[in-house]
């Protein structure tokens, strides 16, 4: 296994990419700590739940692996280092860090609130400084660590309508290229994956923003993808395997890198 002996901190790990993504680096031999919210935020969609991540952790222990549950909220500083505090008193440290945690809304300019706005950039862009800042210090006593930020296809092409969120994930993909020259140092291999459109919580949490049948939804945030069809559909599967190469020896010359899983569609 790849990852045998490596400890992971999950972040929005109650369903989604985050669960899809906890699974499959505890399939390769990661010791998982999965952080969740686990409550809503307005005025958003409905987030996972702690029942959700719970049965994320069950999933990983019935199946051979290692993992608990903490619920916190990513927008909180204190709250992360209570996390990190629980993950390094559970297994000692904190080898890969998979910052996923996040949210869109679909809003005008002018007609961004105030409560919007600050959700947005509070969990997308906050949460990943908040991690990485009490994270960092661990990875470089041990000199080595796996940063891996989950950006966005939208956050490298521009789209109308979500300027807060896409905002926030061009932050992240800055943030990912300014940490990887600054923990080059120790070892530190920082990148960030960015994700194309796929079929979760978030899909129908913006489809119910516009009016729309999910699944129509995602077939039209799909259609300038250059893969069509369901060759052209990216999975959460697709993101969790970019997962754990970027967590792993294989990936150990590439830094400072933010890489498209979009069936084409930034370079279309």
């Amino acid at each position: 296994m790849k990852l045998e002996g490596k400890v992971a901190f999950v972040t929005g790990a109650a369903h989604g990419q985050g669960a899809s993504h906890a699974r499959y680096l505890a399939n390769e031999g990661a010791r998982i700590v999965a952080v969740d919210i686990c409550e809503d935020i307005k005025p958003i969609y409905p987030l996972g739940t702690r029942e959700e991540l719970d049965g994320t952790v069950a999933s990983i222990n019935d199946a051979g692996g290692e993992a608990i549950a903490v619920q916190a909220d990513v927008r909180s500083s204190p709250e992360m280092k209570a996390a990190v505090d629980v993950a390094v008193k559970a297994f000692g440290t904190v080898d890969i860090l998979c910052n996923n945690a996040g949210v869109c809304i679909v809003e005008a300019v002018d007609e961004i609130s105030d409560e919007s706005l600050d959700a947005v950039i509070d969990v997308n862009l906050k949460g990943v400084f908040n991690t990485v800042r009490h994270i960092a210090p661990i990875m470089k006593a041990q000199r080595s660590g796996k940063i891996i930020n989950t950006a966005s296809a939208g956050g490298l092409k521009a789209l109308p309508m979500v300027s807060h969120y896409a905002a926030a994930k061009g932050g992240v993909v800055m943030a990912t290229k300014s940490w990887a020259n600054e923990l080059s140092e120790w070892g530190i291999n920082v990148n960030g994956i960015a994700p194309g459109t796929i079929y979760t919580g978030m899909i129908t949490g913006i489809a119910g923003q516009l009016g729309q049948d999910p699944g129509e939804a995602f077939e039209q945030f799909n259609a300038n993808n250059m893969f069509k069809g369901e060759r052209g559909h990216v999975t959460v599967d697709d993101i969790s395997t970019m997962v754990v190469y970027l967590a792993s020896d294989d990936a150990r010359m590439i830094t400072g890198q933010v890489i498209p899983v979009d069936a084409g569609w930034v370079a279309s």
